[in-house]
C-alpha cells in the first residue's frame, strides 16, 4: 500500500473509531461496504406550524445545519438517498430554494424521491389562520412533479440504478393522488424489475411505507394518508422480492424512540422484506440511519445528533444469498 492510501485509510479507521463502530477494511486498504446516508422528511426551512415560536424554529434550523456539518466530516459514505418530504410545507419555489442551498452543500452525491409535500398541494393554504393545506388540481400535481424531476436531475418519476449485487429503485408517487399514491404504469414497471433481478435484494426508496409495518400508535398510522398506495396490488407485488430486500420509507416521521421503529416483528412485510422507517430531519431531536452493503449482507445503523452517538442497540443486520 502507498502511504497516501494508508495515511488515508488510517484517518478513516480513527474517525469511525470516535464515532463508536469499527468497520470493517478489506486488504489495500478499502473499506468492504458501500455506505448509503438516508435522509427524510427535511421540511425545509422549518414547518412553522409545527414549531410557532421564533425560538424553535431557529432551534431547528441550527440543528439542520449542524447534521448537515456531521454527515459532511463522514470519511466513508458513498452517497445520500433523500426520501421525501424536502419542501417544508406546500412544494413552492421560496421552499425549494432553501433546498437547493442546502443538499448542494452535501459532498457527496443524491438521489432523490418526492414526498407530498413536494408536489401535492397548493403553494397557500386554505385557510392562512389554521395553514390547512389545500389539494392542488391534477394539472397542478403533475407540473410541480416534473419541476421537482428536472430540478434534482432524475430521469423519471421513478428510476433504477445498481450497487454491487441490489438494485435500487426510486419511487416517487406519480399517481397524483393523495399523498403516496403509484401509477399502475409505475406499478408495472415495479413487477418487472422484481421479475429480471435475480442476483441480490431489491431495495425500493419511498416516501410512504407499507402498510402495517408500524404498530398503530396514533390514530393516523396504517391509513389510506400515512402508506404508500395502492397497498393491496403493493402487498402483491412485494411478495415476488428476492431474499434481503428492503423498504426504505419516511413520512410518518417515526422516532427511533417509538417501540415500533426497529422493531422487525412489526416491520417485516413477507419472508424477504422488511419496512426501514425512517424519521424527521424538522424536530428538536434529530437521528438518521445509514445503510451499508456488504457482499453478503446489508447492516443499518442509527446515529443520534443530538447526543453524537451511534444507537447500538438499533443495528440490524439482512443477509442476502451471495451469488
Amino acid at each position: 500500500m502507498k502511504r497516501r492510501e494508508f495515511l488515508r485509510a488510517a484517518a478513516a479507521f480513527i474517525g469511525c473509531l470516535s464515532l463508536g463502530y469499527v468497520p470493517t477494511v478489506a486488504a489495500g486498504g478499502r473499506k468492504d461496504y458501500y455506505h448509503i446516508v438516508l435522509i427524510s422528511d427535511l421540511h425545509l426551512p422549518v414547518r412553522t406550524k409545527s414549531f410557532p415560536a421564533a425560538a424553535d424554529q431557529k432551534n431547528v434550523w441550527e440543528k439542520k445545519q449542524k447534521l448537515l456539518q456531521t454527515i459532511n466530516a463522514w470519511t466513508d459514505v458513498d452517497e445520500v438517498a433523500l426520501l421525501g418530504d424536502l419542501a417544508a410545507r406546500y412544494g413552492k419555489e421560496a421552499e425549494f430554494k432553501v433546498v437547493d442551498e442546502y443538499v448542494s452543500a452535501l459532498r457527496y452525491p443524491y438521489y432523490a424521491v418526492a414526498g407530498n409535500h413536494d408536489y401535492a398541494y397548493k403553494d397557500e393554504p386554505v385557510n392562512k389562520k389554521k395553514q390547512k393545506l389545500a389539494q392542488g388540481t391534477l394539472s397542478e400535481k403533475k407540473a410541480k412533479l416534473a419541476a421537482f424531476q428536472k430540478r434534482y436531475h432524475l430521469p423519471a418519476a421513478y428510476y433504477a440504478r445498481d450497487v454491487g449485487n441490489c438494485r435500487l429503485l426510486y419511487l416517487s408517487p406519480d399517481g397524483c393522488g393523495s399523498n403516496v399514491e403509484l401509477s399502475a404504469e409505475q406499478l408495472a414497471w415495479l413487477q418487472q424489475e422484481i421479475a429480471t433481478h435475480k442476483n441480490g435484494p431489491v431495495l425500493f426508496f419511498c416516501h410512504g411505507p407499507l402498510k402495517g409495518t408500524l404498530r398503530t400508535y396514533n390514530k393516523k398510522i396504517n391509513t389510506v394518508s400515512a402508506t404508500a398506495k395502492p397497498d393491496t396490488k403493493l402487498a402483491e407485488i412485494m411478495a415476488a422480492v428476492p431474499p434481503g430486500s428492503l423498504w426504505i420509507s419516511g413520512h410518518t416521521h417515526t422516532p427511533p424512540t417509538n417501540d415500533s421503529y426497529a422493531d422487525i416483528s412489526v416491520n417485516r412485510v413477507n419472508r424477504n422484506l422488511v419496512n426501514i422507517h425512517n424519521p424527521t430531519i424538522d424536530a428538536k431531536k434529530l437521528y438518521t440511519n445509514s445503510l451499508y452493503i456488504y457482499k453478503d449482507k446489508i447492516v443499518i445503523r442509527t446515529y443520534d445528533h443530538n447526543n453524537g452517538i451511534w444507537l447500538q442497540e438499533l443495528e440490524r443486520t439482512f443477509p442476502f444469498v451471495d451469488v
